[in-house]
């Protein structure tokens, strides 16, 4: 009967253990879908979609900080009024809905919520897509009530609820 030995047996251990922590890792941090997102005339961030329950729910959560040109598009099946929170979250955001036309309607300027209960922000109108972008973007872009952002949802994601 062949074995294997004890150092072969640990070191196919250790790599197991990295590999799942690195996919753990990689699933929360920004494995998603991403759409090219035209906030202003020739700026442009990269988006990660959220578009599920659960990638929605997790958001920006936990992240130590995001590059100036990314961000997070949250795709929800029907236009309606959208709170978010700032729950371990832990970068300043600025956080835009927009409506079906892609059209800004209300936005916030949030910063990370260090304790218990954590302020909700809702926008006044009904939204279909939020935008998550690192603070100080609407401010630096001059971005306003009316501004029409462009972008395109894949297809393959366009059905999900």
């Amino acid at each position: 009967m062949v074995g294997i030995s004890p150092a072969y047996a640990r070191r196919s251990l250790i790599f197991l253990t990295l590999f799942l922590h690195l996919s753990a890792e990689a699933e929360v941090h920004g494995k998603l879908p991403t759409t090219t997102v035209l906030i202003a005339k020739d700026v442009k961030v990269e988006a990660e979609l959220a578009y599920t329950d659960e990638t929605r729910a997790q958001g920006l959560m936990f992240r130590k900080s995001m590059p100036e040109d990314a961000g997070m598009l949250f795709l929800f099946p029907d236009l309606s009024q959208q709170g978010f929170w700032m729950k371990n979250t832990l970068i300043s955001l600025d956080i835009l809905w927009l409506n079906e036309r892609k059209e800004v309607v209300y936005f916030v300027t949030a910063p990370p919520c260090r304790k218990d209960p954590c302020a909700t922000y809702a926008p006044l109108q009904k939204a279909m897509y939020v935008l998550e972008l690192n603070a100080g973007m609407v401010k630096r872009h001059n971005i306003k009530i009316g501004s029409r952002f462009e972008f395109a949802v894949p297809v393959e994601i366009r059905d999900i609820k």
